[in-house]
């Protein structure tokens, strides 16, 4: 930048503070609203996808040919290849018995790990713990006349087990007329020690579940992996529509900063076209006047992306703690095309309405018609 040249971009600088401030408040406000609408897109799409996975898993294992599946081939769903595609498991083993001469099915689980992947089952009383106690549905007491605290046998072939109930269980599902205790005691009973009938899995929508199906095939060709298609559907369907409200979002946001930016310095322009006449009908070159001009948007695109992509992270973290009470993690990409656009915008916007002006012939500028 020359001598004169810089002279000039300082002076109209100093001279139209306050179109300037107007032009960079424009630009970090289209850059700030842009730069948190990409950190919502992706941080609450992501967020979103944890918090659907509190509501029961989305996959179950079971036995591909053969009666049972084998529980020390547990070890392959904590294989490297999985460990972080998998949110949570759970084995069970499923059989009928008799409690007060009616079939009732006992399920066997681990606790432990199903309370993981089932945070939204209704419960009233507590989780058993010890060897001899239960989960009662609540179809199951009613059917049973059980409550909390009550004890019942519960009879498989010729093996008896003495339980106590120790919470009752509301989930809308199949589980209501479901009786569960431990994977351990129910195994002993039925003398099927080490052996699942299946294994819930709870593991990330969209199409990291379809990778996640094909590499537990692969691993574990004994039990075939069947994918929930009412949960799994739901979920990637909503996640599918909030991507398209928050890219449309984005598009007006731009576009209506694209809109305010050009007004701001269309009307920059035309209080200038005498000094761009001027320039020209001195001898200065289209491209050294439009240059000018470029570096005044260049200065104001910068300063104005900057303070836009500051505004939008705390615009975004605001957001999310006002809706979902934690931080959300900004995305690495937003930063740089707030800036982007910051530049883009004033660059695009103000050679536009400079070109207009160099259009004209500087003698009819400077003559006033």
């Amino acid at each position: 930048m020359s001598e004169m040249t810089r002279r000039i971009f300082f002076g109209s600088l100093r001279r139209r503070r306050g179109r300037v401030v107007v032009a960079i408040c424009a630009i970090a406000l289209g850059a700030s609203l842009v730069v948190a609408a990409l950190n919502l897109r992706y941080g609450i799409k992501e967020r979103l996808a944890r918090e659907l996975r509190s509501y029961g898993a989305n996959l179950v294992l079971v036995p591909r040919t053969e009666p049972f599946l084998k529980e020390r081939d547990l070890v392959i769903l904590e294989d490297k290849r999985l460990k972080d595609r998998i949110i949570g498991y759970a084995p069970f083993i499923h059989k009928v018995a008799k409690v007060d001469g009616k079939d009732v099915v006992l399920v066997g689980a681990r606790f432990s790990q199903l309370s993981k992947i089932s945070q939204w089952w209704q419960i009233e009383g507590r989780w058993p713990e010890k060897e001899n106690e239960a989960l009662i549905g609540s179809n199951a007491a009613s059917k049973l006349g059980l409550r909390l605290g009550d004890r019942f046998s519960a009879v498989h072939k010729i093996s008896q087990l003495s339980l106590s109930v120790t919470g009752l269980l509301r989930t809308g599902g199949a589980e209501e007329h479901q009786v569960l205790v431990r994977l351990e005691t129910l195994q002993r009973l039925t003398l099927l020690d080490g052996f699942l009938t299946s294994i819930l899995v709870s593991s990330p929508a969209g199409k990291e579940l379809e990778e996640t199906v094909a590499i537990l095939q692969r691993a574990w060709p004994r039990a075939e992996a069947r994918t929930l298609l009412q949960v799994a559907r739901a979920e990637e369907a909503l996640l599918a529509r909030l991507e398209i409200f928050l890219t449309l979002v984005s598009l007006l946001i731009l576009t209506a900063a694209g809109l305010s930016v050009y007004a701001t310095m269309s009307t920059a322009a035309l209080e200038r076209k005498v000094e761009m006449a001027l320039m020209r009908a001195l001898g200065g070159e289209e491209r050294r006047v439009a240059w000018i001009f470029a570096s005044e948007a260049l200065g104001m695109g910068l300063i104005g992306g900057i303070l836009g992509c500051a505004a939008g992270l705390l615009l975004s973290e605001i957001i999310g703690l006002s809706v979902f009470g934690s931080f959300i993690f900004p995305s690495l990409l937003s930063l740089p095309i707030g800036l982007a656009l910051g530049v883009g915008i004033s660059l695009f916007c103000s050679l536009w309405a400079v070109r207009r002006i160099l259009a004209l012939q500087p003698a009819v500028v400077l003559r006033g018609e």
